[in-house]
């Protein structure tokens, strides 16, 4: 097994993944072999049912974070917790779950081709977390909307059944009415999980290079400001927040 795996990570070092494409349940891929016709792999998963993907949808929006980083077109480290809350894995928890074939003669499995179907698709998932979902059934777009259906439903109180069932007329009537979860709706301030988290997330830009100090000097100005905003949040106005008639900007 050791060797094939080892044969896969060469085969896919090597660009001889042809194609891979992702679509609900199945990942086809062809790659070259020894033989001018390229090989065809085939890696199957159950895909969710759509009241599997409902249930899903609504752990997912119950959690702030979650939903928050998902619309910011993030992937939430942990999603996994939502997705096992309601009996539910993104990713196959077992061998048997998992499908995979190939057409070359070699009849045990997984071949070296099947391994390098698999480095590709890792490096493709890593790249865009987002095609799991569509490997699962649910393309980004689709989840996002049942996302953004289910958040909405929640704040008016109603199912999402309800809000996407509901006359236009009643929509533009109520259009400028505060909610009724509104009055029990609350806000806290605090401290970002990771001090420059963009900064680091989008690593050194070229331009940086002739300032060394100039990503030293942005995480202390974003902590000083981190710092200013906590002090507005729980202390009132600080002693050095400018006064509305001051003109300095």
């Amino acid at each position: 097994m050791a060797r094939r795996l080892e044969s896969g990570k060469s085969y896919a070092r090597a660009e001889r993944v042809l194609s891979i494409e992702i679509e609900p349940g199945r990942v086809d891929a062809e790659i070259q072999g020894s033989r001018y016709e390229p090989y065809r792999v085939g890696l199957a998963v159950a895909a969710f049912t759509a009241e599997q993907w409902q249930e899903a949808v609504k752990a997912l929006a119950s959690q702030a974070l979650f939903s928050a980083k998902l619309l910011a077109g993030e992937m939430p480290e942990n999603i996994e917790e939502a997705f096992s809350s309601v009996g539910l894995s993104l990713f196959p928890s077992s061998p048997a779950e998992l499908t995979m074939e190939c057409s070359c003669p070699d009849a045990v499995v997984p071949c070296k081709h099947i391994a390098a179907a698999h480095f590709v698709l890792a490096e493709k998932l890593d790249g865009d977390p987002f095609l799991l979902f569509r490997w699962r059934g649910l393309s980004r777009e689709g989840l996002l909307r049942q996302l953004r259906q289910q958040r909405a439903a929640e704040a008016s109180g109603r199912t999402v059944e309800d809000a996407a069932n509901r006359p236009l007329e009643d929509s533009i009537r109520d259009y400028w009415k505060v909610g009724e979860s509104f009055e029990s709706l609350s806000f806290s301030v605090g401290p970002p999980a990771v001090n420059a988290s963009l900064l680091k997330r989008l690593g050194v830009p070229g331009f940086w290079k002739p300032h060394p100090e100039i990503r030293g000097s942005l995480e202390r100005l974003y902590a000083k400001v981190t710092e200013r905003a906590m002090a507005l949040a729980y202390s009132g106005r600080s002693s050095g927040a400018p006064d509305d008639s001051d003109e300095s900007d």
